[in-house]
């Protein structure tokens, strides 16, 4: 029994090293949320391309140039978020319909409006402007177009300022300056009257009033709706600037759902999420952007890749974050091995003298009458249990020292075949071998398997014995060699670990987890449920 505190001391070192950098639970689970809608991309698109294959067949099917323009500028503004190349042949084939068989000037300006925002959003910011400022006669522009037309001066102009630092430098008039004329002639209290004044107040740094307009927005649009990724983005720029980074990582992930429902290959959400968790989730980071990378490569726009390109360049930091990080890790379990080895040397020494005294005790029985022969049984059994106290501990010491230097090897390996992908620029396959990487699930699998071979070598009848405590349909007939999550918890129960937030840390589950097991095994105890700890504590004395 003594050698219970040397156990809590490997478990307590063991998840210290292997919880650094973890998110907090909330995080966690929203990011698992996330995690599922990524997972269904593939079938969001297929959902996606089959709507369109159907607009497309209508249009081709009409022989009427006014029906068809109409489909196509329709099909046109599904593809905007979708695919750059197909949105601009749409687009472009509208403008031919327009001058030719329609003869419509106002429907040829709704069209290259259109095209020019398009150019706009993809960063294609030259052709914007030369369509934009010197495409369009605006003196033909009907009163409806004027309002979508200064509505894309805004935008091109807000966007350009945004991401001036890769394009040419180009002499257009600053997003303040379209202010006064789109309160004008966009109808008030409409959702893009709102989305001008949202951006108004958050620019004069009045967030409050900023953040009830935007929230208006957001009310006015089903969370399944393309918008509601716009709005949402929005929400979390105005947390950015009031200092909630939780609340606007929430509000980012939300918005990065909806554009993965709607199958939006040109959005920006996904890759801020992957920026802001980086430092703390590694994998799941670079897993984020290999999709955001990859839809922007099917997009075929020039802003999103090279936004992307730019979070990319914080990998070699991360890494070297990363490997200080493992660096300190292998001194604090170098102290804790070697406290550990200095109290195995003590209780190393305490049972050799304690198995020697017993042994002169033995002797000195032996040589007395017939009376005590039960007396030397009873001594010789202790013995033999001190013996196998003796070849258990000398075990658990070789096959830690084992373990712990296998670890050590396998991550200078790993760690070492990332720096030197980093190094040859190879970030692809580094995205993939960081996909594939199950070397957290690895570790803990590993912890389990220890702490269930220790555990049940120094317990050897918990099972058995705990059993006893329950009625019987509700008995645990774990694998042999094994414990189920329930015994885990409870032989930590019997180790003195009886705080449901550290067995939640150490068995790494969420506290509620863990106490609705203990609920759970309470309820079908055969004895009082509030004394059912004390009595598996007493299992083994």
């Amino acid at each position: 029994m003594k050698v219970r505190p040397v156990i809590l001391l490997f478990l307590l070192a063991a998840v210290a090293c292997s919880r650094q950098g973890d998110l907090d639970s909330s995080t966690r689970r929203m990011l698992g949320e996330l995690d599922g809608y990524v997972a269904a991309r593939d079938v969001h698109v297929a959902r996606k391309k089959d709507q369109m294959d159907a607009l497309r067949k209508l249009a081709r099917s009409t022989a009427d140039p006014g029906r068809q323009f109409d489909l196509e500028m329709d099909i046109a503004a599904d593809y905007f978020p979708f695919s750059f190349d197909s949105t601009q042949q749409y687009l472009k084939h509208c403008q031919e319909l327009a001058l030719g068989p329609l003869d419509d000037p106002d429907r040829y300006n709704e069209a290259s409006v259109l095209l020019g925002h398009l150019y706009a959003k993809a960063g294609s910011y030259l052709e914007a402007s030369q369509l934009l400022y010197g495409g369009i006669d605006t003196t033909t522009l009907s009163e409806p177009l004027k309002g979508e037309y200064l509505w894309t001066l805004y935008d091109f102009s807000k966007d350009l300022s945004g991401n001036s630092g890769m394009v040419e430098r180009l002499s257009i008039p600053p997003e303040t300056s379209f202010l006064p004329r789109l309160y004008r002639l966009l109808p008030k209290d409409s959702d893009r009257w709102r989305s001008v004044l949202r951006d108004d107040l958050m620019a004069a740094g009045r967030l409050a009033s900023a953040d009830s307009v935007n929230r208006l927005l957001l009310s006015s649009v089903t969370p399944e709706e393309r918008n509601y990724a716009i709005y949402a983005y929005f929400q979390s720029e105005i947390e950015n600037l009031k200092g909630n980074q939780r609340e606007r990582l929430a509000w980012l992930v939300r918005s990065a759902e909806c554009d993965l429902v709607n199958a939006v290959r040109d959005y920006a959400s996904l890759t801020m999420v992957a920026q802001i968790i980086l430092p703390t989730d590694v994998d799941r980071s670079f897993r984020y952007l290999r999709i955001a990378q990859e839809d922007a490569v099917l997009y075929n726009a020039k802003l999103r890749p090279w936004q992307i390109a730019r979070s990319l360049m914080e990998v070699e930091d991360t890494y070297a974050v990363r490997q200080a990080r493992t660096r300190t890790s292998s001194i604090v379990a170098t102290i804790l091995f070697a406290i550990l080895t200095l109290a195995l040397s003590i209780i190393t020494w305490f049972l050799v003298s304690r198995s020697r005294k017993l042994s002169r005790v033995r002797e000195q029985l032996e040589s007395s009458n017939t009376k005590l022969a039960g007396a030397n049984e009873e001594l010789n059994k202790l013995y033999r249990e001190i013996s196998r106290a003796d070849q258990v501990k000398e075990d658990y010491i070789v096959d830690f020292l084992q373990g712990l230097s296998e670890q050590v090897s396998l991550l200078r390996s790993e760690d070492n075949r990332f720096r030197n992908l980093l190094k040859q620029g190879k970030s692809e396959q580094l995205f993939k071998e960081l996909a594939i990487s199950e070397r957290s699930e690895r570790a803990r699998e590993e912890f389990y398997r220890k702490f269930d071979e220790t555990f049940l070598a120094l317990y050897p009848d918990f099972v058995e014995r705990f059993n006893g405590l329950l009625k019987e349909e509700a008995r645990i007939d774990p694998p042999k060699g094994r414990l189920t999550t329930e015994l885990r918890i409870f032989a930590l129960i019997r180790l003195g670990v009886d705080d449901s937030k550290k067995i939640a840390s150490m068995l790494d589950y969420s506290v509620s987890t863990i106490y609705n097991y203990k609920v759970s095994i309470k309820n079908a105890a055969l004895i009082d449920r509030d004394k059912f700890e004390e009595q598996v504590k007493k299992i083994g004395k």
